[in-house]
């Protein structure tokens, strides 16, 4: 194929990547099929003469023609898609204008670099090159980001729909946009709350309000009707999913969509229809024992095509048994120990690009053919990351001290030196989050250390079972932290880990199991790093009170998650790390963004001044114009070579 690209394997001995190395933009940055699979679109990033360039390279699926070569210019780029079967859409990133000036904000005194992200159509022959918006002079000078399109609207190949701010209104605008011209009509204004649409073959039905805090009111307007009407309202977690009413999207029959939940009784997340009209859920859909349906991958024509969910790897339900085989054969030809991703597809279910990732496989584009049973490479995403290069992950399985079953990944570095190593253990955020057998940007990062890490599956955990995650319910202190300690004494009585070189580092509630090991088991580890890590769950507890309400749907959840100040006082009390500093003698490092909503700073702040009132002291590190998630590469090198820098001193 014209794009096959082959990685040489290096004639040198392999080295563990640095920080730079793993942050470094992908060179294969994106790829999309045309909904009659007759061409593909690959989104490259590559060096010129000194100077990089972003590439689009468009050629026929079949190989039948020359590659057509697009330059877009000095970019970050992010994604390509085919608003029609001519059209091509490619989303840039923008970090300076024409003249070199950077684009950013001012922060308390301090310039913070803030891209300007764009969308720019082409033809299939790369004529016709135009940015979306480009005759809107006011709208291109006042936002800094014009790339969110929220329907494809494949029906009608002139036009999408994005929504962009309205600064004069204070809300999101969803525009209508021709993408042959670049001009646009407003649709619908959203509310000074809004978040964003869903719709239906172009038809808005459903809108998102939220407030800061993650309480989101879901409204429908069913076809038919005028004024949009509360559905319900849901809780926001982490990865900015509504656990409660998670929309997969929309279905061929009008006003009826697709929504993952667990009612009452129901031990996972299972897929149901929902008429907008009727305000009823229909038909369970799809659904697997103890396993939260994740994901519906869902076709041009609102086909419903198969769900996800995971075991170790993610794994795939689907509607005909015939594509099931192929998915099946496609996951032998890279040995069943890859995560195979249903990335694109034409609307016949003739080709798919994959997105295929693992421990040891930064991630790859291939293309399959049903006819030919055929895989074909695209495009290795990360050709300086070979397999060699990255640390190998382990699937354990290990038992509680109660029996309860659980699960974690070990991950050894490579060149691993005889003998028991040093340990980095690393418990997710959440709590109601799951690691899984995958690449991880940070396991690579801190196993380049020569440190084996260590991600268990605590109870509390999301993703394995509503019981195994209520099980985790007021028992953040205690019954998830044994969890943690029980998954470290499995590999050290393995002899895999050196028990007197453990270190525990997290993020959000992660970090806080990272503070609360360091209560628990004073001498179990040697250092301990709290990113984003409440301390005070009474404050902690106070302050979702205040910014959402007592009556709010987030309240409820943290007072079932977390414990009631007033009748678990002494529970919440006895959990806060801050309020235990005297009993820490292991060194602490905390990290904190400036603009953290979720979890706010203060909390960090809190801890730093339990640990110096007790004559213990600590680093303390802010995270300039950053927020809970979402950061710049240029933070994540802070936090990951600050951290290893850290822990180094002490494993």
């Amino acid at each position: 194929m014209p794009w096959l690209s082959v990685t040489l394997a290096q004639a040198a001995e392999p080295t563990p990547p640095t920080v730079e190395e793993l942050l470094r933009s992908a060179s294969v940055s994106d790829a999309a099929l045309s909904p009659d699979g007759e061409r593909v679109a690959i989104l490259r990033e590559q060096t010129e003469g000194g100077k990089r360039k972003a590439i689009v390279v468009l050629t026929k699926a079949d190989g039948s023609a020359a590659p057509v070569r697009v330059v877009i210019g000095d970019h970050d780029v992010k994604t390509v898609e085919w608003a029609s079967n001519e059209r091509l859409l490619v989303t840039i990133s923008m970090w300076k204008s024409a003249s070199g000036e950077p684009y950013g904000f001012s922060f308390y005194g301090f310039f913070l670099p803030y891209p300007l992200r764009r969308i720019i159509a082409i033809g299939v022959d790369g004529s016709n090159p135009l940015m979306l918006f480009a005759d809107q002079a006011k709208v291109l000078k006042s936002q800094f980001d014009l790339s969110r399109v929220v329907d494809y609207m494949w029906d009608d190949p002139q036009h999408i729909l994005m929504q962009i701010w309205s600064g004069r209104h204070e809300a999101w605008s969803l525009q209508k946009v021709d993408v042959h011209t670049g001009k646009s009509e407003q649709m619908e204004l959203g509310t000074t709350s809004t978040d964003f649409w869903m719709t239906q073959r172009g038809v808005p039905m459903m809108r998102f309000d939220s407030t800061t805090r993650g309480t989101v009111s879901i409204q429908g307007r069913a076809p038919g009707e005028t004024a949009w009407k509360l559905i319900r309202k849901a809780r926001r977690d982490e990865l900015d999913k509504l656990p409660d009413f998670d929309v997969a999207g929309p279905t061929p029959a009008p006003g009826v969509f697709l929504v993952a939940q667990a009612r009452e009784g129901e031990d996972a997340r299972v897929l149901r229809t929902f008429d907008i009209a009727t305000l009823q859920f229909g038909e369970v859909v799809a659904q697997r024992p103890s396993r939260d349906i994740e994901e519906a991958i869902i076709d041009e024509d609102l086909k419903l095509l198969a769900t996800a969910y995971r075991e170790d790897r993610l794994e795939y339900q689907f509607v005909d048994p015939k594509l099931a085989a192929h998915f099946r054969g496609v996951n032998s030809y890279f040995g069943n120990t890859c995560n195979v991703r249903l990335y694109d597809m034409n609307l016949a279910h003739t080709r798919f690009i994959f997105n295929v990732t693992g421990p040891k496989d930064a991630g790859a584009f291939y293309m399959y053919d049903t006819g030919k049973r055929a895989v074909e490479a695209i495009g290795d995403r990360f050709p300086w990351l070979p397999p060699e290069r990255l640390a190998g992950m382990e699937a354990l399985k290990l038992k509680a001290r109660d029996g309860t079953a659980l699960s974690a990944y070990l991950s050894t570095p490579i060149k691993a030196a005889k003998g028991p190593l040093p340990m980095l253990v690393m418990p997710h955020g959440g709590p109601e989050l799951r690691d899984k057998y995958d690449y991880d940007f940070m396991v690579q990062a801190f196993a380049a250390q020569g440190w084996l890490v260590l991600q268990p599956n605590f109870r509390g955990s999301g993703g394995l079972g509503r019981a195994f995650a209520d099980a985790g319910r007021k028992r953040w202190a205690d019954l998830m932290q044994e969890d943690v300690e029980d998954a470290v004494a499995h590999v050290v009585a393995l002899g895999r880990a050196d028990p007197k070189r453990l270190a525990i580092l997290g993020s959000s509630y992660g970090g806080y199991a990272a503070l609360m090991g360091t209560v628990r088991k004073p001498d179990l580890y040697k250092a301990a790093v709290s990113i984003a890590g409440p301390s005070d769950l009474l404050t902690l507890m106070a302050t979702v009170r205040r910014e959402e309400g007592a009556d709010s749907l987030s309240y409820a959840y943290w007072l079932k998650t977390i414990g009631d100040p007033r009748a678990d006082e002494a529970l919440l009390i006895r959990g806060s790390p801050a309020r235990r500093a005297g009993e820490i003698t292991t060194p602490v490092l905390l990290m904190h963004g400036t603009e953290d909503s979720t979890v706010r700073p203060s909390q960090s702040k809190t801890m730093a001044d339990a640990m110096f009132a007790a004559g213990k002291g600590c680093e303390h590190v802010l995270l300039k114009g950053e927020g809970h998630t979402g950061w710049q590469d240029s933070t994540w090198t802070t936090v990951v070579t600050q951290s290893a820098k850290f822990i180094s001193k002490y494993i």
